[in-house]
């Protein structure tokens, strides 16, 4: 076994014990608004599909909460940055008419950043806020959940490893015209980064690089970089594949991949994912690096949600159709979180624990169908009716994981 291989295999744990997956709630939708602050004292704001409007741009130090609605006709979603551009909270998937509430804590007057992404594509409408008062002490979470965090931040850290040397591979097989080793390991590679996603998304100046999709460049104004441009060279569009619906690959997609994907555009593109994946790890494994709890008893709803948001339509791995890769990978780092977690559920909600474990061995089983060897069939093998199965049994899971933050943090 390779080295990066023997090295996950420690880290990525299955859980065999009872299980509670942690909820992520969501975080309140921010947007376009019209209104002022709401009676609890949330800042109001409404999105729409070119605008990003907030009642108020001034808060105070301490739990900053955002009541949002989207008045526009696209999905968006809504995102608060602190310093080095990092994301402090984060709320995905907000359908047209809907709404929502996020909580960040804020602890440094200062000014911050917000965004809204109607489509969920690009860098999204920003407006800046200024947060003022005194600096205030972080709110400390429980003992056990710091503990908790503490053996996850391992966990991360080992994928990160594996990203990067498996990376290295899969990049040198790519500028080597190793074109058929390549296409083998591009569902693999791709694991370590979707097992971890939530914690890699809140560095975005390098989540896009690394797994940006067709649907970021604006239909193609902006470059097309990372795993994805690199999938679409190895497996190229074919015609039948080509067209406007959900997971299809859109016509100036494929006519990018055309004039685009040539020899010297593809290395430079494969040398760019290997310098964003180097960059990531660097700042994974610095000494100083951590992430909030919300974050944390957040994260395996997040990564359960990745699923039912990008990956059940075919959107995701388009031309490879290699997303039930992504979909195990999800799964495994939602169940190391809950194993990580394990002992606080258990003690505070048994039952919800079974619950959260019968409905995890559900949507693995389901997953597991499909596997093929070392690895999985093609998506496109997947019919419309099994899809919806596994689309239902996701939802199911993310309800109920939506009870685990205020479980966990709560007295």
């Amino acid at each position: 076994m390779p080295e990066s291989e023997r090295n996950t295999s420690k880290v990525n744990k299955r859980i065999t014990i009872p299980v509670v997956l942690l909820a992520a709630t969501a975080p309140a939708f921010i947007a376009g608004c019209t209104g002022k602050r709401s009676a609890d004292g949330a800042i109001a704001v409404t999105s729409t599909n070119e605008s990003c409007d907030l009642a108020s741009t001034q808060a105070q130090t301490g739990p900053v909460n955002f009541a949002v609605t989207n008045n526009g006709s696209k999905v968006t979603e809504f995102y608060v940055y602190g310093n080095n551009n990092r994301v402090l909270g984060e709320v995905e998937n907000i359908g047209p008419g809907l709404s929502g509430n996020l909580t960040v804590e804020i602890v440094d007057p200062g000014s911050y950043t917000v965004a809204c992404k109607p489509g969920m594509v690009g860098t999204g409408l920003r407006k800046e806020i200024t947060v003022s008062g005194s600096k205030k002490e972080k709110s400390q979470a429980p003992a056990d959940v710091n503990a908790a965090k503490a053996r996850y931040l391992d966990y991360i850290r080992g994928q990160v490893d594996g990203l990067l040397a498996q990376t290295k591979v899969f990049v040198g097989n790519v500028t080597a015209g190793n074109l058929d080793a390549a296409r083998g390991q591009f569902g693999q590679v791709r694991t370590f980064y979707e097992r971890i996603e939530p914690v890699a998304e809140s560095f975005p100046d390098l989540d896009p690089l690394i797994d940006m999709r067709w649907d970021d460049t604006g239909d193609g104004k902006d470059p097309f970089v990372g795993f994805h441009r690199l999938e679409r060279f190895l497996w190229p569009p074919q015609p039948q594949e080509v067209g406007d619906a959900a997971g299809q690959i859109a016509p100036a997609d494929a006519a990018h991949a055309k004039t685009d994907d040539t020899a010297a555009n593809i290395a430079a593109v494969a040398k760019g994912l290997l310098d964003s994946v180097t960059k990531l790890h660097v700042e994974i494994t610095k000494p100083t690096f951590t992430f909030e709890s919300r974050q944390f008893v957040h994260g395996p709803q997040a990564l359960i949600d990745e699923i039912a948001r990008t990956k059940v339509g075919g959107e995701e791995d388009r031309y490879s159709h290699t997303d039930l890769w992504d979909f195990a990978a999800n799964v495994d780092g939602a169940e190391t979180l809950i194993a990580e977690m394990q002992p606080t559920i258990s003690a505070k909600n048994p039952t919800l624990m079974n619950k959260i474990t019968a409905q995890f061995a559900d949507v693995r089983t389901s997953i597991d169908k499909f596997r093929d060897g070392d690895g999985y069939v093609s998506y496109t093998t997947v019919t419309p009716e099994q899809r919806k199965d596994l689309s239902n049994k996701i939802d199911a899971l993310s309800s109920t994981l939506s009870q685990v933050p205020g479980l966990v943090l709560g007295g």
